[in-house]
C-alpha cells in the first residue's frame, strides 16, 4: 500500500492536479460550455486576494437623459455618470473522496486512478446545481420576480408562455436572449410541440437545434414538481459572470494508516464565485467566515436587486408553465403486498 500511496501523491501533487481538476470540469460544464456562466476576469482578480465571504465590485450605469439645447445664452449643462456596486460572493469549497485498503483489494478498478479521473466531473455536476440553486434563490426575491419571472403554472407549457417571457425585456427581447436551459421534461414537450428550430433526432447525441435562434441547454437539476409545473431559464449572455481559482494546498493526499483498517483520501479545494449581475448578496445572509451553503444560495434572504438598477435590466428571466403528464418521469411502482393463508403466499 505504501508504493500505492507513493504513486497516488505524485500523481495528484498540488497545485498541478488542481488546475487539471479546473480545466476538464470548466470543459464539461454544460452552462459553462454554452456561455450562460461568463468567465469574468473582474470577477477572477479578486478571488484569492481576500479572506472576506464577499466581492465588492464596481459597475457604470449606461448614459441617461435628454441633450439639451445647444445655445450661445447659457452654459452647457454637465450630466454625472452614475456608479453603483453589487456583492458577490466569494465560496471557498472543498470535497474529499477516500477508499479503504480493503476496498481497494476487492474492487475491480483501481480506486486512486478512478477519483482521479473524475474529480472535475464531480465539480462540473455541483456547480451547474449551484446554479440552479442560485436561480431559485434570486427568483425568489420579490422584486426580481415580479419583473422577470412569467408564471404561467395553470396553463401548459408552450410558445405563447415562452414569447410572454422573453417579452418581460420590452424593447431588448430581440438584442439580449441567447440561451434556454430547461428540464428535460420541458425539452421533451418542446419536441412534440415543434419548438425545435432544426431537429434531427434520429441521429442526435445530446441537445439539438434552437428555438427561435436561442441554444437550448437541458438540465434535470432544473425544478420540476411532482405535479408537473416546470421551471426553465432564459439567459442573455453575460448574464451570469463566473470564475475560479486554485487556492494554497489546493489538493493534498492523506493516509490515515488505522482508520477503517488503513484508508487513503484524496482533499481537493478551491475558491469561485458565480453571480447573477445586477442582483447583490445581502450582507448579514449567514455569519462570517462560513462559507454559503445550497440551502442559502437557494433562500431568497440572500439576494437582492443592486440600489439604483432597476430589475428589468437583468439579463435572466423564468418561466413557470404545466408539462404533459406524457413526459413527466415515471416512478417506480409501489412493491406489491403480500399475505400469507393456509401456508400459501398470495400478491394482493
Amino acid at each position: 500500500m505504501a508504493d500505492t500511496f507513493t504513486q497516488l501523491a505524485g500523481m495528484l501533487q498540488s497545485p498541478l492536479f488542481g488546475q487539471n481538476v479546473i480545466n476538464k470540469s470548466t470543459k464539461t460544464n454544460r452552462f459553462l460550455a454554452s456561455g450562460i456562466l461568463t468567465p469574468d476576469p473582474q470577477f477572477g482578480a479578486h478571488l484569492l486576494d481576500s479572506s472576506e465571504d464577499y466581492m465588492t465590485l464596481p459597475f457604470t450605469n449606461d448614459l441617461d437623459g435628454d441633450p439639451d439645447p445647444w445655445t450661445d445664452l447659457n452654459d452647457i449643462e454637465v450630466s454625472n455618470i452614475t456608479t453603483g456596486k453589487q456583492r458577490a460572493m466569494r465560496m471557498r469549497l472543498v470535497k474529499a473522496f477516500g477508499y479503504t485498503d480493503i476496498a481497494q483489494q476487492f474492487s475491480v478498478s483501481n480506486p486512486a486512478n478512478v477519483i482521479a479521473a473524475d474529480f472535475s466531473d464531480f465539480w462540473a455536476r455541483a456547480e451547474q446545481k449551484m446554479l440552479v440553486q442560485m436561480l431559485a434563490g434570486v427568483f425568489a426575491n420579490t422584486d426580481i420576480a415580479t419583473a422577470k419571472m412569467f408564471d404561467d403554472s395553470a396553463k401548459q407549457f408552450g410558445p405563447r408562455g415562452f414569447l410572454a417571457t422573453i417579452g418581460l425585456l420590452g424593447d431588448l427581447q430581440d438584442q439580449t436572449f441567447s440561451k434556454i436551459a430547461v428540464n428535460s421534461s420541458a425539452y421533451s414537450e418542446m419536441k412534440a410541440q415543434q419548438m425545435i428550430d432544426t431537429a434531427e433526432p434520429n441521429s442526435a447525441v445530446g441537445p439539438f437545434g434552437a428555438y427561435n435562434g436561442m441554444q437550448i441547454v437541458v438540465d434535470d437539476d432544473l425544478p420540476l414538481t411532482d405535479d408537473g409545473i416546470a421551471t426553465s431559464y432564459i439567459f442573455g449572455n453575460g448574464s451570469v459572470g463566473y470564475s475560479v481559482a486554485n487556492p494554497g494546498n489546493s489538493t493534498e493526499v492523506e493516509r490515515e494508516a488505522r482508520k477503517n483498517g488503513g484508508r487513503t483520501n484524496v482533499i481537493n479545494r478551491r475558491v469561485e464565485t458565480m453571480h447573477v449581475l445586477g442582483t447583490s448578496v445581502v450582507p448579514s445572509f449567514h455569519s462570517a467566515g462560513q462559507t454559503v451553503t445550497m440551502a442559502e444560495l437557494a433562500s431568497p434572504d440572500t439576494w437582492e436587486v443592486v440600489k439604483d438598477v432597476d430589475p428589468r435590466n437583468i439579463k435572466v428571466v423564468a418561466y413557470k408553465s404545466k408539462i404533459s403528464t406524457d413526459f413527466l418521469p415515471k416512478k417506480k411502482a409501489a412493491a406489491a403486498s403480500t399475505s400469507t393463508t393456509s401456508g400459501s403466499t398470495s400478491s394482493k
